[in-house]
């Protein structure tokens, strides 16, 4: 009965957190970013200003969730997050709020989007704000020096390798955007490991099929790469490059999941 009781307790307090999630999000993209970001002209100081925003609302909302009961969270490094600056934050992507997990760890976030949330009329003036940077670029070159940019001035970047939620059971499978970008910015790559038992919020489910008991997130900084180990001859080309630090990675991270 007492176990009965918890479950629908959860399911209640899901609900509200997504409930929350979404009108929260529409509060912050239509007045409260706009609002202290209307006088700032420079583009550095508004993005952020903005990502702050996010960051500290993103960090009460994973809060309330624990404190609700709805999830469990450890964080395995998080002093070397807290303390990331300029580097290219790679993760695997298990659960529908790792971005949320996220950018509420890591400062001055930025993150690699898709362009259908800057034609999001509720949306598209939070992504602007904060500096986020689409992924259809026409032109590679164009997103590669955005993505320097960004890196340059501080920011971290985060991109999930796979491109979308992981599918339990399966094999992890990373495309090489995140790579190419990694070996031709020569920024540090900062390998970030998301798992998640029982696991909950996965691709093809609805938010409100919870697991039977509370999920537990682990959020785990591995060691930083720095990419040019992976280019072992100054003529050889950046595309093989990327393609040995892609099979570095993937075979590190069933490793490490598989063993966790």
């Amino acid at each position: 009965m007492l176990k009965r009781g918890f479950y629908i307790w959860r399911l209640v307090w899901t609900a509200f957190a997504f409930a929350a999630l979404s009108v929260g999000g529409f509060i912050l993209a239509m007045t409260v970013i706009p609002i202290v970001t209307l006088f700032v002209h420079d583009e550095q100081a508004r993005n952020r200003r903005a990502q702050f925003i996010i960051r500290e609302s993103f960090r009460v909302y994973i809060g309330m969730l624990r404190g609700l009961g709805v999830l469990k969270l450890e964080v395995v490094g998080a002093e070397k997050l807290s303390a990331c600056s300029g580097k290219l934050i790679i993760a695997n992507h298990p659960t529908l709020i790792d971005i949320v997990l996220l950018t509420a760890l890591l400062p001055n976030a930025k993150c690699l989007v898709k362009s259908e949330l800057f034609a999001n009329r509720f949306l598209r003036s939070l992504v602007k704000s904060a500096g986020y940077i689409r992924n259809d670029y026409y032109e590679p070159e164009v997103l590669i020096e955005k993505c320097r940019e960004t890196l340059a001035a501080g920011n971290n970047l985060i991109i999930f390798p796979e491109g979308t939620r992981s599918v339990p059971g399966k094999p992890l499978h990373f495309q090489r955007g995140f790579a190419h970008i990694a070996t031709l910015t020569g920024v540090i790559v900062q390998p970030i490991t998301i798992t998640c038992d029982p696991i909950t919020l996965v691709k093809g489910e609805p938010y409100y099929k919870i697991p039977d008991s509370r999920p537990s997130f682990r959020i785990e900084a591995a060691d930083e790469i720095d990419p040019k180990q992976f280019l072992r001859l100054a003529s050889e080309s950046r595309a093989r490059g990327a393609r040995r630090l892609v099979t570095y990675l993937e075979a590190d991270y069933c490793s490490r999941l598989n063993h966790a």
